[in-house]
Order: structure tokens, then sequence, then C-alpha cells
């Protein structure tokens, strides 16, 4: 998983809990780095997942696909500066 980029992969708050159940799984297997609990905590939260960044919009889209076929609302958001700190 890409730590820099302007371009940032975020799910969105899944009300499912089977969906978010199936989520967690897939980011498991696609980002290795991160354990099941790790992500399937992130995803029981509430609010936005910020799975990955990259400096090309392309880059991020088959992530976005395979995730989208699991139920998942996914955006690909810019980074923006203001004030000196990054936000998106």
């Amino acid at each position: 998983m890409e730590n820099q980029g302007t371009h940032i992969l975020v799910i969105r708050a899944i009300t499912d809990r089977k969906a978010r159940y199936l989520t967690a799984k897939k980011l498991t297997q696609l980002f290795r780095e991160r354990s099941f609990s790790e992500w399937k905590t992130k995803l029981d939260s509430g609010g936005g997942t910020v799975v990955m960044r990259a400096d090309k919009e392309t880059d991020l889209e088959p992530y976005r696909r395979s995730i989208e076929l699991l139920g998942a609302e996914v955006d690909i958001v810019d980074q923006k500066t203001i004030g000196g700190a990054k936000v998106f």
C-alpha cells in the first residue's frame, strides 16, 4: 500500500455488516501488510477509510473496481493542502 501520492482511494462508511466483512477480507488479500482484524476494525469504526494513495488516478482503478464489486462505496479524491497541512 502506498502512503504517498496526490490521489487517494477512500471507502465510504459501510452499513451492512456482511459487506464490511467481505470488504475487509478483500483488502487483506490486496494489501498483505495489514491484517484482517486491522482492516475490519477500521471499517467497523465508520466514516471513510483510506485504502491507498497514488500519483496517477489510473493506478487506483483496478483496486476501486474490485472493492466496488463487494458492494462498498468507493471514491477517489484529490489531495489538497490547506494552511500547509495535507487534507482531502
